[in-house]
């Protein structure tokens, strides 16, 4: 069943002056399903997704069961300053309220909410 409403972060995104030239990238495993526009998602390994990158934000996905994947459990993940996009479903009704951008700081060790810009549905 198509649900376009669960994609309409996604033009804000494109269209927003700061992130609309941005990718994702996402890891190869370990994500419930989603709807995305796969045109701007570049499906790398371990070692391209914890690369520091201007030009690419890791995605996750986030939910009422925790962050997938697990952003605590990747190794090497906190690396230095970086953005990261975690995707806001509900994996009980699909629902997506939206895509929130975090900031990683050089000397953070675990995943803390500094939302810095949200694309709400």
């Amino acid at each position: 069943m198509e649900r376009p409403w669960t994609k309409y972060w996604i033009e804000k995104f494109k269209f927003d002056a700061v992130y609309g030239a941005k990718r994702f990238k996402k890891l190869d495993v370990g994500y419930p399903s989603f709807d995305i526009d796969e045109t701007i998602v570049d499906i790398v390994n371990l070692d391209d997704f914890i690369k520091i990158e201007d030009n690419r934000i890791p995605l996750f996905i986030g939910s009422q069961f925790g962050i997938k994947p697990d952003i605590n459990k990747l190794p090497d993940f906190f690396n230095g300053k970086k953005e990261i996009a975690i995707l806001n479903k509900s994996m009980l009704s699909g629902v997506v309220s939206g895509l929130s951008i975090f900031q990683i700081h050089d000397d953070d060790t675990v995943f803390k909410n500094n939302e810095v810009k949200f694309f709400t549905n």
